[in-house]
Formats: structure tokens, sequence, C-alpha cells
């Protein structure tokens, strides 16, 4: 019979095992092995390239010579394999302190150290003659040294000047920062200190042109303060220019809106080498509205007392939530008076996490009524409108609104257990999509430090904005999203260690195609390949129905039901999913095994599964829609879903063998059914390094034997078409092919008829460092799931798996009750 629970592997010790590295073949690659004079030329451009700078860099008095040069790496060449780092830009002399773009490290560097890094360059040489004779094969070949190949990888090197720390005139930051809500301050993000134990001389000279920040504050018509950390990783500070005269009257200090003085101050830090960028703040975006109230009040379950204490929370960051649903409210944060809310939005988004599916039938398989709210209200009415009310608040801007939603939810994750917070709310950054923003960073901190998990809402477009209606003819439909380009990601939706959603077309609404996005929604993709949105869910419609509806419903503070759209109220829907199902877990269960489940069963509607719309689909939907947490966790007896919540340490790999279920082999030894593998780790984050921020890649593979001793894996992507064939797939094709670098991983295998001829598998969980990064010591914590299924809903997979587990010494148990017995041994 059905409902089969999901397995947890209780003995995940037992998966430990020595990891399987590759012998490094030689000194590297030889990017010019075939052309030694335009090697040579190639050789002598970097050579005045370095010299050129080192020669500038002896000018400065000011900063002792220091300065940061980026490095940019040719295309073939952005592997970790091929950096500069052993033999031209060594530790000693120039560290690694940073990264850019993809294959673009930042090396610290004084006129000394450029020496070193050219004389280097020098020995390699300009024809090779050096041979080696493979081992294994006894083919001869030419042996370059390392130096040649280190040189024959990197395209250019170039000075960080003030070009790169801003893009914006002193004008442009005067007209900005006049606006409301920006807090009037410059945000300023420096290189990491070097290291006092490899280069004393070099760590001095950062710490003295730190220092100069720090100067600042002497200045009358500045004012300094670090806004976050403080640590040698990157420290950041928000920087204001401010009227002196109204500082020395004793009033409210007004934003020096005169662009002459900001041009000084830009100037003096831009010429300061430790100063990596200066942004523009972001500001909170107006949340633009076309709700419409009902002439019906809500049901009396919604708006009445909850019988007993429903099990899922979720704290809601918001302008607060109306008197009709205060039954609900379990805590109030409290920070807004009266006169300052505005509590329509936060309203509409917790009446969905209450009772979406009694408000709206339509909405198939939705949870069970209740849900207690802790209502943070931290979001004072007009913001982006005149601004009075948020500067009231905030006078820093966001960051200080930032400072107030990390004390909330570290209240409420501590003291109460809440564990999801919805963030339905979004800023406008003159920065744009391409970097990866000041309020995600800061979500992602606190989502570490107190493990929790923000759902964020992907944003909406402007009206006057928003795309045609999805036209039914996928040709169409792609001809309308190439059209539309300002409707990526708004921020912070990229946050890598929370999750953003989509919208979608609420089903069963005449002339529009149901569960296709929204033409409203913002989508992805994300940073440099990064699956983002994570989750699509309905939304309602953006294109009004004849009664004004949008097909979606909830209530507002007076107890009536109203009608509105967005990806606001798409968000909620999928919080309250992450909620239910952390409820229904007995234990303290790790963010990781929650994200996975809900990645691992989310599912893609149809018309996101056309073949012509899957190389789009998972920058529309991401993962897909998730579904209740009730059938995440109850399966049919026609699969198995085994989970692992473990570590993965230095210098181990996690892996077992297993044999595919009998039913599913066939008479000739080959495999059937189908299979989906998730992963989701937490390995150590950098800001420091850009798009290369992520500093070790967690990978999950499902292997099958090919009979001879060698394995071959078996899974694609989610939503994505299978890779082109190459044998040797670049780098950049790696991390969308392969999801390489990612955090959230989801594969599958497709429906197999009698795949290879061996019914032995291996899940096998391996990692990869960043060039000269190590896996941290107490390792990286992670959770993978792997189901395994007869699509025909036949076959006996759970009790012959899980019989076969238990005869090759895999424990497992039900994971709604085994978190808190699971074994280590």
């Amino acid at each position: 019979m059905p409902n089969e629970p999901v397995q947890l592997v209780l003995n995940s010790e037992r998966m430990r095992d020595k990891r399987e590295t590759g012998t490094p073949n030689g000194n590297g690659k030889d990017f010019f092995a075939t052309d030694n004079a335009g090697f040579s030329a190639h050789r002598k451009a970097l050579v005045a390239a370095a010299s050129a700078i080192r020669d500038a860099l002896q000018l400065d008095d000011t900063y002792g010579g220091l300065g940061y040069v980026k490095v940019t790496m040719h295309e073939d060449a952005i592997a970790k394999s091929h950096r500069p780092q052993k033999v031209l830009f060594r530790s000693i002399w120039s560290p690694h302190v940073a990264t850019d773009g993809v294959g673009e490290p930042i090396f610290a560097v004084t006129p000394e150290s450029l020496t070193a890094v050219i004389a280097e360059m020098s020995k390699s040489e300009a024809v090779v003659t050096k041979q080696r004779v493979d081992p294994d094969t006894g083919v001869v070949a030419l042996r370059p040294s390392r130096q040649r190949c280190e040189v024959s990888a990197i395209a250019s090197i170039t000075l960080w000047t003030e070009t790169d720390r801003r893009n914006f005139s002193a004008v442009e930051a005067s007209s900005w920062l006049a606006q409301p809500g920006t807090g009037g301050g410059y945000i300023v993000s420096c290189f990491p200190l070097a290291s006092a134990a490899k280069n004393p001389k070099l760590a001095e000279r950062t710490r003295a042109a730190a220092s100069r920040l720090e100067e600042l504050q002497a200045m009358p018509e500045v004012a300094a303060r670090a806004i976050e950390g403080g640590s040698d990783r990157g420290r950041m500070y928000a920087i204001q220019m401010m009227d002196p005269r109204a500082l020395e009257a004793g009033g409210t200090a007004e934003m020096l809106d005169d662009p002459t003085a900001h041009q000084v101050l830009l100037e003096e830090l831009g010429r300061n080498p430790v100063v990596r960028s200066i942004s523009l703040p972001p500001v909170i975006a107006s949340q633009s509205t076309e709700s419409r109230t009902l002439e019906t009040e809500a049901p009396d379950d919604v708006l009445l007392a909850p019988e007993g204490t429903p099990p899922a929370q979720v704290g809601v960051i918001d302008g607060g939530v109306g008197d009709a649903l205060l039954p609900w409210v379990e805590n109030q944060w409290g920070l807004l008076a009266g006169q300052d809310k505005n509590t329509d939005h936060g309203t509409f988004i917790s009446g969905l996490l209450v009772a979406e599916g009694t408000m709206n039938p339509a909405l198939k398989l939705s949870p069970d009524l209740g849900c207690r709210i802790y209502d943070i209200d931290v979001l004072p009415a007009d913001p982006g409108g005149t601004g009075k009310p948020f500067e009231a608040y905030y006078p820093q801007g966001v960051p200080q609104f930032l400072d107030e939603v990390d004390q909330a939810v570290e209240s409420y994750s501590q003291d109460s257990g809440v564990r999801v917070f919805n963030l339905s709310i979004n800023v406008d950054s003159p920065q744009g999509a391409d970097s990866y923003g000041y309020m995600a960073r800061r979500l992602d901190e606190m989502a570490e430090k107190y493990d929790v998990i923000f759902v964020i809402s992907a944003g909406n477009l402007r009206p006057g904005y928003t795309r045609t209606e999805w036209h039914p003819k996928v040709d169409l439909a792609l001809a309308s999203l190439s059209a539309d380009t300002r409707g990526i990601l708004a921020e912070p939706g990229e946050s890598l260690h929370n999750v953003s959603v989509s919208a979608l077309n609420p089903p069963g609404l005449d002339g529009q195609v149901p569960y296709a996005l929204a033409r409203y929604s913002r989508r992805g993709p994300g940073l440099r390949g990064a699956t983002k949105p994570d989750f699509a869910h309905v939304g309602g419609s953006g294109t009004p129905l004849t009664d004004g509806g949008h097909g979606l419903t909830s209530v507002n503070g007076a107890g009536f039901l109203v009608t509105d759209c967005g990806t606001s109220f798409a968000a909620p829907l999928v919080a309250r999913r992450l909620a239910d199902l952390d409820a229904l877990i007995e234990g303290d269960v790790s963010r990781e095994t929650l994200l996975a489940l809900m990645v691992h069963f989310a599912h893609t509607p149809d018309v996101f599964a056309q073949k012509k719309m899957l190389p789009h689909t998972r920058d529309l939907i991401g993962f897909g829609v998730p579904t209740t947490a009730e059938r995440m966790l109850q399966r049919s007896d026609s699969e198995i879903t085994i989970v692992v919540s473990a570590v993965i340490r230095p210098d181990e790999d996690n892996w077992f063998t297993f044999s595919w279920p009998d039913a599913l082999v066939t008479a000739e030894g080959g495999c059937a059914g189908e299979a989906r593998l998730t992963i989701v780790a937490k390995p150590p984050i950098a800001h420091e390094h850009g798009d290369e921020r992520v500093r070790a890649n967690i990978h999950a593979r499902l292997m099958q034997s090919d009979g001879a001793g060698g394995w071959s894996g078996q899974t694609k992507p989610v939503n994505a078409l299978p890779p082109k064939g190459k044998m040797h797939p670049t780098e950049r094709e790696l991390l969308q092919e392969s999801m390489k670098w990612q955090m959230v991983k989801s594969f599958e295998t497709g429906r197999m008829r009698g795949r290879g001829s061996s019914s032995e598998w291996k899940l096998r969980i391996d990692y990869l460092e960043r060039a000269n990064e190590k896996l941290p010591v107490d390792g990286v914590d992670y959770s993978a799931v792997l189901t395994i299924s007869d699509p025909k809903g036949q076959a006996p997979v759970f009790a012959q798996m899980r019989q076969h587990l238990n005869s090759i010494g895999v424990q497992t148990g039900d994971l709604r009750t085994s978190i808190r017995t699971r074994t280590t041994t």
C-alpha cells in the first residue's frame, strides 16, 4: 500500500572513506603548445604590463607602493588547476586576496613583489625542449615548465584603479543620495588585509592604507562607521557627506548636496588601494499593489482563534499584520507606531500562510488550515515614496533596517524556534543586477548565523514594463521573454543561503495559460549561472479579470476578502511548505535537509516541460513548484527516498554501493525505473571572492558500474536538456551543465528501460576546493536525497531496497522520528 515514509540513513559515518584524488599531469597545460612565436610575444606583453604597474606603484609615496592587480585568465583556463599561484603570484610575496569575475583572481602587490613575479615570468622558456614519458602509455611528450604553463594561461594583468572601484560620477552620487531612505552614505568595501605571517611588509602597508579610512572621521563634513564585521576578510563602511553647519548647530545632519564636495571624497577613496569598491546604497522598493477588496467577509475559520496550537510557524517581515488575523499572531515585534503602519501587504501574506486553500479552492494540494504568525513589523509606511517614515526609523538607511531585522530574527529563532521567515521586500540599487547586493550578503550571514531560511520574492516588473500574457505557443512565449530586458531577479533574490520565488498564473482563468510565468514576475538567470529563482508558485494573474480580480484571494485587516497579485504572494505559499516540513519532522533537522526535500520533490508544470522551453525553465521557475510537506514525507511503496544528512571532511569522500531493486532489473541485467538525486550543502562563502565566493564544490553522483571496475554517471540536471556530449566540457559549461560551485543541485535519470548491464550502483559525495583553498577542519554540512522509483507505480521498490540496505549495513529509519535517534557509528 502507499504512504511509505522517507528514510533517513542513521549511520552515515559508515560512508566515510579516504578521498580519491587524481595525480597532477606534469606542470599543467601549455596553452601555446603549438605556437612558440605567439608565446614569446604574449610573454613580452605580460612582462611589459607588470613592469608598467610596478613603475607606477614606485611613484606612490602615500601608500608605500601598495597595489592590487587583477589577473584575467584565458577563457579556456579558468579552472583552478591553471591559476598562476604556484610560481608567479606566490602567497609569500603576492597573496591572492580576492576575486572579481569568474577566472579573475586579484593579488596584493608591491614594487618588490612585482619584481619577483616578472623574474618568474622571464624564466618561462620560449621553446619547450624537456620531455616526459607517460608511465601508463609510454608516449613521449614535451614537458613545459610551470612558469610557461602559468604565463600561457593568463590573458591580461591590470592594476585595480579608481575606475574599478566605482562606476558613477559625483553628480550621480549626490542625486541618488538625496533620495529619502538611502541614509546618505556610500558603502565602501575593502580588500582583506594581508597576513603578517607570510609578508610583514605587505601587511604593514595594507594596515596603513586601512587606517586612512579611519582618519576620514576626523574630517568635519564626513561621518564614517563600520556597518558590518571588522575582520581582516574585508571590512565594510558607510561613509557619509554631512553638512558641517548642521552638525555645529546641533541639529539634524543633512547630507551635503554639493557634487564638488562629493568629488573630493570620492577621489580620496578612489586613490586608496585597500578600497575595493565604492557603492551607492540600495533603497527599499515601493510595493505597488493592485488589490481589490471584495464585498465578502472571510470565512469564520480564517478569522477565529485556532483550536489548539498549529505546528507551523513563520516570521513575516513586513509592515505589520492587521487586526483580523491577530488570533493567529503568536508574537509581535512592535517596532512601528500605529500611524506609521500599512498592514495591507503583510496581512495578505499572513492570510495565505494561514488559509490559502480555504480562500482559494482552485489551489490544489493546499496545506491544512493554520500557521502561527510572528509579526515582525519593521517596514514603515511609504517606503520609496516620501520616505519620511522610513527615515524617521532608519536614518542610516537599509543597513540600519537590516540591523533591526537581524535582532528580530535572532530573538524569534532562538527563543521560539522559528526557522522560516517570509521576506516579500525588494530593494532598488543603482548597481544593477550584475553585482551581488549588500542586502543579499547580509541575509546570507543571518541565515548561517541563526540557522534559518528567508523566503524572498523575486520582485515585480514596474507597471508599463510587464510582458504580454504568456502565449500558449512556445515560440511566441519565448519571444516575449527575450524582448524583456528588465525582468531579471530583484535584490536580494540572489541570496545564496536562502530561496527566492517567482510567480505563476493561477489555474482555471479564461484566456490564460495555467501555471505559466505571470506577466509581472521577475526571473533568472542568477548571477553567473546560479539557479535563481529557486522555486515558483501561484502569485495571482497580472491581467485583471472582468470582475477586477486576480485569481488569488486573501484577507485584509478588516476581515474582508481581498484579491491581488505579485511575487510577494507567491513567496508565502513556499514559506508555508517549508514551515510545515520543519514542524512534521521531530528533532533539530538541518536547514540543508529542509531545502533538499523541498527541491527534491518540487514538480515542473507541463508548460515548462516542453523540449523548446527546457533550456529556459530553470531560469523561470528554478527547481519547480513545491508540493505539500505531507506528500514529501509520505511516499508510494513503488519508490524509496533515502536522506543522508552528514558532514564531508577534509581528505575524505562519502559513498556506498548498493544493488538496484530486483523488480527494476531486466532479464538482460539492465536497470529500469527512474532516479532523482538532490544535494544541498553549506560550503564556506567568502564574499571578497566575487563570482567565486562559494569556496568549495560539494558534488553528489549517482553512478552505475560498467562491469569492468569503472563507474559512469547516470544523471543530468533537473529542468535542463541533456549535455551536448563533450568528453571534456569547459569550466563554463560545467557551471551550467553540472551545476558546479552551486550550493543546491538536483539531478535526475529520466525514465530508464534497461540502462547498462549491471545492477550495481554507487552514491558518492565528494568535493573540490578553489585554488589554494582548504576545506574547513570541521568539514562541510550537507544533505543528499535519493529517490528510486517505478514510474508505473507497480514494483515493490520500498520493501526491496529497505531490506537490501539493511543487509549491507546501511541503517535507515523514518525521517520524521529518526532525527533524534540516529547513530554515529
